[in-house]
């Protein structure tokens, strides 16, 4: 228990730096370089992204083979399988990351005809560090060395974001002095981790290429490139493509609200990792409506902190966001804070999706997640052509509304019905948080638009009253999972309070 408690809290602490990275970056940004500079940034950084992708998924694989062969170093089929997609994933790393600096240089010299900016490469290679030491950290967990592999990851994040804030406030550093501190971080935390990788003797940077090594490897990407591929572009093709259709104030009050609404899909992904869990046991230990009640409860949960948050965002109305985004359109940002703040709730699937990967549901998670990319992809073309912002906007919700209800509503023959009371918490959220808005815009109130004390003081009491109509609509929901809360409540407790440390053996 003590293990998890230090994995769960230097997991929350590496995310939350890495939020920062964002939040606290952006604002800096504007204000030294100005909103197309910082766009051009952000834009270039979605790009070099495509190579925490370049594994196909292949690091959800393998994680098997590697405990077997760590447990028992003569069994010679999980060493060839595992050094085998090991050494796929590093040369996909390294393929893709050459030719993406390769088009990116194609595309400077013969196509725009200016000179290739060298901090692209340092960027993308900075990222294709970044991958790898990420996709070690997880095999690394595998193998019980939590602390030791998430620290190494939180010294990157840390050590990234301070020597940024410093570049930019004392020496107004430009973008190419942060892709060097981006390169150089990788190169540092990649050395730091391989001292680690050594001593336990898995996992080298530079091991030999195993004989008989086999492209039917790759086999398993059709089924594990989905989840990572739709993650990739649910955060970057929105950039890329206001990138191409908006001015640059659009991209950077995107990225704001992406980083600030990043905080409820984290509290999200947390849940989902315990609830998936919690599931199993509870079912395995044949408490079924018990397991339902907490699955039903997490998702719950999940889509009340992110209606919450909507609230927050919503009710300021860009009054304290003002002072960040400078030079930001308030229509602009109030269009953007909504599709954000509808979408938020939705993202409680993930703890459905989550339940599938314990139920080993590899390839109905994928055809759901393809569903997403085809539909991202299409309504990308039609926002191109169009070059309409708000359409655009709409497009990315629609498409999030697609995902969400294939996992909640079909969850691939599994008895529950989390996935349900989650799609009407969603929606309720949804025609409250429409409702809200409209309020907030046309600003029937006048502490909306005013930014005194007594003003503020007002509207975190509307956003309280915003709180508790959702809160009630959602107890409404779970209203027949009371008794069975209840004895989980009791259960909980009994166990925080009765436990005793084992006695020392005699």
């Amino acid at each position: 228990m003590r293990k998890f408690f230090q994995f769960f809290s230097l997991t929350i602490l590496t995310q939350g730096v890495l939020l920062l990275n964002q939040i606290v970056l952006l604002p800096i940004q504007i204000r030294i370089w100005g909103q197309a500079s910082t766009a051009y940034w952000y834009a270039t950084l979605a790009v070099a992204t495509v190579t925490s992708v370049a594994d196909f998924g292949l690091r959800t694989a393998g994680h098997a083979e590697l405990i077997r062969y760590a447990r028992n170093p003569d069994d010679k089929q999980a060493r060839t399988e595992f050094q085998h997609l090991w050494a796929w994933i590093r040369i996909l790393i390294c393929v893709v990351t050459i030719m993406l600096i390769a088009v990116d240089l194609a595309y400077n010299c013969l196509y725009t005809k200016t000179p290739y900016p060298l901090w692209h490469a340092a960027l993308t290679i900075g990222i294709a560090l970044e991958t790898l030491l990420c996709i070690r950290v997880m095999y690394l967990d595998s193998l019980e060395l939590y602390s030791e592999a998430e620290a190494g990851y939180l010294l990157l994040a840390a050590a990234r974001l301070c020597l940024a804030i410093a570049a930019l406030v004392l020496f107004h550093s430009p973008p190419e002095v942060l892709a060097g501190i981006w390169c150089l971080s990788g190169v540092f935390a990649i050395a730091h981790q391989s001292r680690l990788c050594r001593r336990i003797g898995f996992l080298r940077l530079f091991e030999r290429i195993p004989a008989g090594l086999s492209i039917r490897t790759l086999a398993i990407a059709r089924h594990t490139m989905a989840d990572p591929c739709s993650s990739w572009m649910r955060n970057n093709v929105p950039v890329l493509i206001l990138s191409a259709i908006a001015q640059p104030v659009a991209i950077t009050t995107y990225v704001a609200l992406r980083a600030v609404f990043g905080a409820a899909r984290q509290v999200i992904q947390q849940l989902s990792r315990y609830s998936s869990v919690q599931y199993v046991s509870l079912t395995q230990s044949h408490k079924a409506a018990l397991a339902e009640t907490q699955l039903s409860l997490c998702v719950l949960l999940a889509a009340f902190s992110a209606s919450v948050l909507t609230g927050i965002v919503v009710v300021d109305n860009f009054r304290l966001a003002s002072f960040s985004l400078v030079r930001c359109d308030p229509t602009l940002y109030a269009q953007i804070a909504i599709t954000f703040g509808l979408a938020s709730p939705l993202y409680a699937y993930q703890i459905i999706q989550a339940l599938m990967v314990r139920h080993g549901k590899v390839h109905e998670i994928a055809k759901r997640q393809y569903l997403y990319i085809i539909c991202l992809v299409i309504f990308s073309a039609i926002a191109l052509l169009t070059k309409s912002v708000l359409l655009w906007l709409v497009l990315i919700l629609m498409a999030e509304v697609a995902i969400s209800l294939s996992f909640m509503l079909r969850t691939a023959n599994m008895p529950i019905s989390a996935g349900v009371r989650g799609s009407l918490a969603a929606l309720a959220s949804a025609l409250l948080g429409v409702g809200f808005w409209l309020l907030v815009r046309f600003q029937l109130f006048d502490f909306l638009r005013q930014s005194t004390m007594s003003a503020i003081a007002y509207s975190l009491a509307f956003s309280s009253l915003w709180t508790l109509a959702i809160a009630t609509i959602y107890l409404y929901i779970a209203h027949d999972l009371f008794p069975n809360a209840r004895t989980l409540a009791a259960s909980a407790l009994s166990d925080l309070f009765n436990t005793r440390p084992a006695e020392p053996a005699k």
